[in-house]
């Protein structure tokens, strides 16, 4: 092993180790809203700062290199010795544009969530389209190890006290920034602005990459509700669009969110709405074939919820709504499919009424809970798209959401679902009985929604969002 390799070994612990000191306090500072104790800690990263510095240097310069080397090759059509993805380790010179090659940085990809779902996805579609992207996470579990994902071991997690099933991983900054530039990535794309989508921006600094981002998680909203204090949402509303604002491109998956974003400061001109799919041959109406018997749900109109069982979905409004629901319609079922913080406590406040929780769901017991429902049920007025909307619809159920968020926009006001004005308990249960006293209405508005979703399909969806990537870079 020669020097320079043992030397990197060493500095890569050390910084691993002061990485994650640094961002578990900064992190403890910000959960506090310690104001001036998050400034002492930001001006403690010189030490860090010390340790990377040169390897920042290096990578800058040896970047610039390449470029060089690449425009003396281009310039004599000639080819580029060793460079990534060459062909007998000579890659195609001449006037060939080079093909985008996207590394997607992620904190989530192995958990059930909709973000998770998206990026399974996406890979998938870049394989049967020969697309070339890579997802690069951290500290996530049950990853089989497989082409198009990269998996780093965390350095540190943090969990926070009052979600403790959501962690945020560390990950091991240079062997990231390493492996992006051995890989040769054109382009860069964040999915978040925890510590991996940090990591994410400043390995484009140095290497001298555009990078996008996207979007999709309330954060701000996510931290009021978490914690109950106004003043974290204002941090986090800061942090969000400071991150926001270094990107290229900002990604986007409803009009309204990217409104929100504007309203807040993030500059307009950066801003892209992108499409959204669903998976329409896996989820569809012909999978009804009562699946909910078996899970002891009884005859009768039955409503579904799917996602994560979490108060800022607003369930203590369903909750309620359904409770003064059941009062007048005796034969009417609520399904929760999903688990979360606020599991344990909906399951008492829904004690003696018809309502049944699953768990989680996935794969066929997922489709054929969908299909076998009548009417979907989405409170949530902080979600910026809501994949469950689509799937919903996608089965041949109509869908109820709020005017505020993403969901509504893919809603046709009564035709394949209502919306509902100022989401609480009362506007909700005024809905629900009015829906639920018109079976006819419901299969109607049924049918009407799956014929909305048969020409939004997933590839379609991804083909149009990576032209927008490409464009935008």
């Amino acid at each position: 092993v020669c020097l320079e390799e043992e030397w990197f070994r060493f500095v890569t612990r050390v910084a691993d180790k002061v990485l994650s000191h640094f961002t578990s306090n900064l992190l403890d500072q910000v959960s506090g809203a310690n104001l001036f104790d998050i400034f002492q800690c930001i001006g403690s990263a010189g030490a860090l700062y010390t340790v990377l510095g040169p390897y920042f240097v290096a990578y800058t310069v040896f970047t610039k290199d390449r470029g060089f080397c690449r425009k003396v090759a281009e310039r004599f059509a000639a080819a580029v010795p060793g460079e990534p993805g060459a062909r007998n380790g000579v890659a195609g010179g001449g006037k060939n544009p080079r093909r985008t090659r996207m590394a997607h940085f992620t904190d989530t990809f192995s958990e059930v969530n909709g973000v998770a779902l998206t990026l399974r996805m996406h890979l998938d579609m870049a394989g049967k389209h020969g697309k070339r992207l890579t997802v690069i996470t951290c500290g996530q579990d049950d990853i089989a190890p497989g082409e198009g994902v990269m998996n780093f071991k965390a350095v540190g997690e943090y969990r926070l006290a009052e979600y403790p099933s959501q962690k945020f991983s560390y990950p091991p900054f240079l062997r990231m920034l390493e492996y992006v530039y051995e890989q040769g990535f054109t382009l860069l794309h964040s999915a978040t602005p925890g510590p991996i989508g940090m990591a994410a921006l400043v390995i484009a600094r140095i290497l001298k990459l555009p990078i996008h981002a996207t979007y999709h998680t309330a954060i701000p909203q996510y931290a009021r509700y978490l914690t109950g204090d106004d003043s974290m949402e204002e941090i986090m509303w800061r942090y969000v669009v400071w991150y926001y604002n270094q990107m290229d491109a900002v990604f986007v998956p409803s009009a309204s969110t990217g409104e929100e974003l504007k309203a807040h400061g993030v500059a307009p001109d950066k801003i892209r709405t992108y499409p959204r799919g669903v998976d329409v041959e896996r989820f569809h109406p012909a999978k009804r074939n009562g699946f909910l018997a078996g899970q002891g749900v009884a005859e009768g109109v039955s409503l579904l919820y799917v996602g994560r069982v979490s108060r800022e979905k607003n369930l203590h409004h369903l909750a309620e709504a359904f409770r003064n629901l059941s009062a007048r319609h005796a034969d009417v079922n609520l399904v929760v499919v999903g688990d979360g913080p606020y599991l344990e406590e909906m399951r008492e406040r829904m004690a003696g009424t018809r309502c049944h929780f699953t768990g989680c769901l996935d794969g066929e017991d997922l489709a054929e809970a969908y299909a076998s429902s009548d009417l979907f049920v989405f409170p949530s007025t902080t979600d910026t798209f809501g994949n469950v909307v689509l799937e919903a619809q996608a089965s041949g159920l109509p869908v109820v959401v709020s005017d505020q968020g993403g969901p509504c926009e893919n809603v046709t006001p009564g035709v394949t679902g209502v919306v509902v004005p100022d989401m609480d308990a009362k506007s909700l249960e005024a809905v629900l009985d009015d829906l639920v006293s018109d079976p006819g209405r419901i299969r109607c508005m049924g049918a009407a929604a799956r014929a909305s979703m048969e020409g939004r399909s997933f590839d379609a969806a991804f083909l149009g969002a990576w032209e927008l990537y490409k464009q935008a870079s």
